[in-house]
């Protein structure tokens, strides 16, 4: 398995990278062309991403060495994600996704840290392989009267997309107080004109008004000094400008082959996707059926569900939001991005690495049907050690809140024994009623949050959850159990 470090050199320190000795183009480092893709590699605006700036300059390597014919969807697939060679393009949006990003990325450098470049760089949609213009022609282009960005023409691209969606632009929402303000504007225009006419009103509405917006004030500050105020910590620190978040729902192809597979992958059999070819030989056409749906990409309706809602939240930074199905996601992401994790160990493998710091984990009990159940090494007095929805009409979830891999960042855990169960854990998360006592517990003095659990049971009613509660918590890492 290729694992690729987050990318941290600067631009003369990757012109002088041992591993790129065999790389024809490092020679003529005073190309103009391969020292702004450098800037851009190892800018800010890449997100500190090795895959993102591994892309970029490989497609620029191959532009500037008049290998064109190598910038493919295939090529870029085996050579900067380390996919086989024999990789399926069309079942593997990676490079698709990456690419979405990577452009919209370049043109925020070109806006920011690069606003002062002579010479621009973009990667036109329809394919793959660079453009550089100059700036002075890029702005003699624009017709006269038009826009006259210092950036290449690059649309935005919403990063809230998955395999399917179309390159369009993200939609930009309104703040609620922003249409609040702007209704009552509209009302204070015409209640002048009715002023100029009646002047003895003036008095009285202003008054009126001056108590009318007072009220309004302490309202909307007492909402958002309670539950919702206190929900707002978590995603502030989940999204930001200055990091990705990457979301994750359930690969339920996963699912699907659980009839084929003795138990649920680790993860690294996930990620070189041997445990499909590890599976006994049976050439019935249901097990053929079967391995063919399993490497297909599939996720819950509870996990679209959760990740739309989130979509809305007036804190969620749509810009930074990425969506990335659980095959596609990489170690790099889970060091320099925060991440939500959807699903537990059964159909999103990745939940497997954070399993050591938690209090409550997953496991595969051969013993109880071969079912999902979570466990609780360490129960308090009102507690279990077992928790299984076999047999009852309960089901159960966990969330946890702890450090990415390089503990720069943030991962949230939002997954259960079952779909019932995810979308419980997902329905307290989404809820500030019900998380904020928890998130008030878990900040400390100077305002931010320190890792907490929580586990959930809800009725299971058709695999729906209804009523979902907390019936366990635990604030502070493993080892202050």
């Amino acid at each position: 398995m290729r694992v690729l470090e987050p990318y941290s050199k600067t631009p003369a320190e990757y012109a002088q990278d041992p591993n790129q000795a065999n790389v024809s183009w490092v020679i003529n480092a005073g190309d103009p062309r391969l020292q702004l893709t450098q800037r851009i590699a190892a800018s800010g605006s890449l997100g500190r991403s090795r895959l993102l700036a591994d892309f970029l300059m490989y497609v620029v390597e191959r532009h500037i060495s008049n290998r064109s014919a190598e910038i493919t969807e295939q090529q870029i697939g085996v050579q900067v994600f380390g996919r086989p060679e024999d990789y399926d393009p069309g079942e593997d949006n990676i490079v698709r996704s990456y690419a979405r990003t990577l452009r919209e990325r370049i043109q925020k450098y070109f806006e920011t840290e690069g606003k002062e470049e002579e010479l621009l760089l973009e990667i036109p949609r329809g394919g793959y392989e660079p453009s550089f213009t100059s700036r002075r022609k890029a702005l003699e282009a624009v017709p006269e009267g038009g826009a006259t960005s210092s950036a290449p023409d690059i649309p935005p691209v919403s990063e809230v997309a998955s395999e399917g969606s179309t390159e369009s632009d993200a939609p930009t929402k309104p703040s609620r107080m922003a249409s609040i303000i702007s209704g009552s504007m509209h009302l204070l225009k015409r209640m002048r004109r009715l002023c100029r006419l009646h002047p003895l009103l003036t008095l009285g509405f202003g008054a009126l008004l001056g108590i009318g917006f007072t009220l309004f004030i302490v309202r909307a500050n007492l909402q958002l000094s309670s539950d919702q105020a206190a929900a707002r910590v978590l995603w502030h620190e989940l999204f930001n400008k200055d990091r990705d978040t990457f979301v994750v729902p359930s690969d339920n192809g996963l699912i699907i082959m659980q009839g084929l597979i003795p138990s649920p992958p680790p993860l690294n059999s996930y990620i070189d996707g041997s445990y499909r070819t590890n599976i006994p030989s049976d050439d019935s056409w249901g097990v053929r059926r079967l391995i063919k749906l399993g490497a297909r990409r599939y996720t819950s309706v509870t996990d679209l569900e959760f990740v739309a809602h989130l979509a809305q939240l007036n804190d969620v930074a749509p810009q930074r939001m990425m969506i990335r199905y659980a095959h596609d996601l990489r170690m790099d992401d889970l060091r320099s991005g925060n991440v939500i994790l959807l699903g537990a160990t059964q159909s999103n493998p990745w939940v497997e690495l954070f399993q050591p710091q938690m209090h409550f984990q997953f496991r595969f009990d051969k013993d109880v049907d071969k079912e999902l159940v979570i466990t609780n090494d360490h129960p308090r007095a009102t507690e279990a050690p077992l928790y299984t929805h076999i047999g009852d009409q309960h089901t159960y979830g966990i969330i946890a809140y702890l450090p990415n891999l390089s503990a720069t960042g943030h991962v949230l855990i939002v997954g259960g024994v079952n779909m019932a169960g995810t979308q419980a854990a997902g329905t307290v998360v989404l809820t500030p009623r019900l998380i904020a006592p928890t998130l008030e517990r878990a900040r400390t003095s100077h305002g931010d949050l320190q890792q907490f659990e929580l586990l959930v049971e809800s009725d299971n009613v058709a695999t729906n959850a209804s009523t979902p509660h907390i019936v366990a918590e635990r604030i502070g890492p493993v080892s202050q159990k």
